[in-house]
């Protein structure tokens, strides 16, 4: 018996693009007058599982029903036609047009079969004063803030009148404020009986708004529920933090919070610090086009420290990493390697210097053997064979696939290649951005060993990190990114104590 509340459903639904299978037997239901989360870590497949929802990715198997009806097979702007509206990660309106210029495009195209008792022009109206438009009607889309204009593409989206609303990452860009007037206009639209399904990395909209929750992690949902239940779950709480030995069973008891979770023993540096940080960051803003990510940030890494920098999904960590690396262009504030000024300089400059990023997503060359990703380093002056000498000692899996190419290692094994080959260049300040991205637990604690032993012997390193349980047993300092800023800056226990309310609804408690 099909359910009448039930708008959308995914049943058991998979997804594979070639040998990876990237959605395994997803299950959830988006029903009338609730607002439905979809969360998770880096990589977990909320992008497919959303994609797959909205036709635009094919399934490998299950099926997707709107109203109990089977729409599987269906294209993307037939799904539309029955009901489904969508927003998009990256702002899609047309810029050049005015705000109600935009809304009435959708008006104007509205699904057969809904109510036509009203106008293009009246509907448009009154959606512009429902998420408080009207005062920029005419005014063009490229010249409003990123909030106003996310409003925007919200309100073309319900000009076709679906029954459920999609909506992908709506915070991206907006602050504290925008959020929360987004998340007042979310909770109204559900009132009034629309479903709405919302992937998202910001806990406070998610937590603040939302009835229902489904928690991804490696492509299985994990966990769904109210947001109390999700907040308490070890399974959550372990998917986001990283928390090892955490008993998911009915016979597990109370998880443990992450600042009772016994560090591992690591051999932090002994010798005195002193002189100049390895790197200062100061008053730091910058974005994407007019997404403005992050504002003001602050920190410093002394000579000889692991700092690290932490926070969920969104928070602005990576887009910090990148403008220190020179991949991103800053709009103000200054950034000093050793105490040389280096904002502005070009990537190839800041590695001659000494500053090595090892990106996001770990950067090889797959179509490269494993010892030509090594030689790719020798531009600092290391002959080939110091620079395998130091590599197969430091990672001896390396030295068994010498000849092997990258592209067919797995993951914790590209990982540590990225790792070899900007370790064979010396550098005085090491940045590693998501190193356990996409990795099992048990190799992600492999790779922090690692870590440890490079920190001990006096390295500075930068660890932009979401899986916080690891980094923290070998950080000496660490901080807390929120909404484009840095809440909290201090020692590892003390952060470690922050973090699940910063990961799981989007606050820290010291300022």
């Amino acid at each position: 018996m099909v359910d009448a509340g039930v708008r959308l459903e995914a049943d058991q639904i998979n997804v594979r693009f070639g040998g990876h299978v990237a959605v395994t037997d997803v299950s959830l239901q988006v029903r009338a007058g609730r607002i439905t989360g979809l969360i998770g870590p880096n990589g977990a497949g909320k992008t497919t599982t959303f994609n797959a929802l909205c036709g635009l990715q094919r399934t490998t198997r299950g099926r997707v029903r709107m109203d109990g009806t089977d729409v599987t097979s269906l294209a993307p702007h037939q799904r539309a036609r029955r009901g489904l509206g969508r927003t998009f990660q990256r702002l899609e309106t047309f810029a050049l047009l005015t705000v109600r210029e935009n809304v009435l495009a959708g008006a104007e195209f509205r699904q057969r079969g809904a109510d036509r008792s009203i106008t293009p022009d009246d509907l448009t109206d009154s959606l512009l004063d429902r998420l408080g438009l009207g005062d920029v009607a005419d005014d063009r889309v490229d010249s409003l803030p990123t909030g106003r204009a996310r409003l925007v593409e919200v309100a073309r989206a319900l000009a076709n009148q679906p029954r459920t609303l999609l909506l992908d990452e709506p915070s991206s860009g907006l602050n504290e404020v925008e959020t929360e007037e987004l998340g007042t206009v979310l909770r109204s639209l559900a009132a009034d009986g629309l479903a709405v399904l919302m992937v998202e990395h910001d806990m406070s909209l998610v937590m603040g708004s939302c009835q229902d929750i489904y928690v991804l992690d490696f492509g299985r949902i994990i966990a769904s529920g109210g947001p109390a239940e999700i907040q308490a779950d070890p399974a959550v709480r372990a998917a986001y933090l990283g928390a090892d030995d955490v008993e998911t069973g009915p016979e597990s008891g109370p998880p443990p919070t992450l600042a009772a979770t016994p560090a591992r023993p690591v051999a932090h540096r002994s010798h005195e610090v002193t002189g100049l940080p390895a790197l200062q960051v100061r008053d730091l803003r910058a974005g994407y086009g007019d997404f403005d990510v992050i504002d003001g940030v602050s920190f410093d890494v002394e000579t000889g420290e692991v700092f690290a920098l932490l926070g969920p999904n969104g928070a602005g960590k990576t887009t910090t990493l990148k403008v220190i690396a020179g991949l991103v262009e800053a709009s103000s504030g200054t950034v000093a390697v050793c105490g040389r000024s280096v904002l502005g300089a070009g990537a190839d400059a800041l590695a001659r210097a000494g500053l090595c990023l090892v990106p996001e997503g770990r950067g090889i060359f797959p179509n490269l053997t494993v010892a030509e990703n090594l030689w790719m380093a020798t531009y600092a002056g290391v002959s080939r064979a110091e620079i395998e000498s130091r590599a197969f000692v430091r990672f001896p899996r390396l030295a068994d696939r010498r000849s092997q190419l990258a592209g067919t290692l797995s993951g914790g094994e590209q990982q540590m290649l990225a790792m070899a080959r900007s370790l064979a260049t010396e550098p005085a300040l090491l940045v590693l951005d998501e190193l356990s991205m996409g990795l099992a637990p048990i190799i992600v604690a492999e790779l922090y060993e690692q870590v440890a032993e490079i920190a001990a012997a006096g390295m500075s390193i930068l660890v932009v990190e979401q899986f916080a349980h690891e980094v923290l047993g070998v950080a000496d300092a660490a901080a807390i990114m929120l909404h484009g800023r840095v809440a909290r800056v201090g020692p590892p226990e003390e952060i470690a104590e922050e973090l699940e309310a910063a990961y799981l609804s989007g606050a820290t408690t010291l300022q």
